[in-house]
């Protein structure tokens, strides 16, 4: 599989089942896409953004199948998921299963300012996904936020002053690597731009 960011907007997800797993995935894709819960019951929680459609899954299936572009099959009953996923594959379309194999998987995201993270384990260990997802909210810090920021800031400046792509990619990077200026962002976001437009001054006057 490969890890793939794609714009949701306008996109319809399907999601069967509304215990705690299909309430999580439902609100998963509610931040962005079009979202129907279909269940007779429903667990706390599910985004007020989600549709909540009361129905009994079997015979509310035709229906919508033919109106998602994404299907979550998330029962606590493997043989209601079965049919779920092929008559889903039959029509098309793409399917995330709670209890075995998928056509997509839903990661565990860190969602920082300027940047995201999506971990996933290929379905071998969600314990583990989720585990790296707290670790790497607590251990990435604000420099590392401040930086997305200083490059965009930094990048703008350098597509004036530094002509062709390659370059200004080597300066870029070279900003990265220098420790004076993760060090001035851990102070001052502001002298650290200084830094990086005074780096940029030189490697535009051809000493870098």
């Amino acid at each position: 599989m490969l890890p793939l960011f794609v714009d949701m907007t306008g996109k319809r997800v399907a999601v069967f089942g509304a215990g705690p797993v299909g309430v999580r995935k439902a609100n998963f894709f509610a931040r962005e896409a079009e979202v129907a819960v279909i269940a007779l019951a429903f667990d706390e929680g599910l985004d007020p953004r989600a549709k909540a459609i009361l129905a009994d899954i079997r015979s509310a299936l035709p229906q919508w199948l033919d109106w998602a572009d994404l299907v979550v099959a998330a029962t606590d009953d493997c043989v209601l998921n079965d049919e779920v996923v092929r008559e889903a594959r039959k029509r098309g379309k793409e399917t995330n299963r709670a209890d075995g194999v998928s056509s997509f998987l839903i990661p565990s995201v860190v969602e920082k300012d300027g940047y995201v993270v999506a971990i996933s384990t290929l379905g071998r260990s969600p314990g583990m996904s989720r585990y790296l997802r707290l670790y790497l909210e607590e251990h990435l810090g604000p420099r590392f936020e401040h930086m997305v920021r200083l490059q965009e800031e930094v990048r703008e400046a350098a597509k004036v002053r530094l002509p062709y792509p390659t370059e200004r990619e080597r300066f870029l990077r070279a900003v990265l690597d220098d420790e004076r200026t993760w060090t001035l962002l851990d102070e001052d976001f502001e002298k650290a731009r200084a830094r990086a437009m005074h780096m940029l001054e030189e490697w535009s006057s051809g000493d870098p």
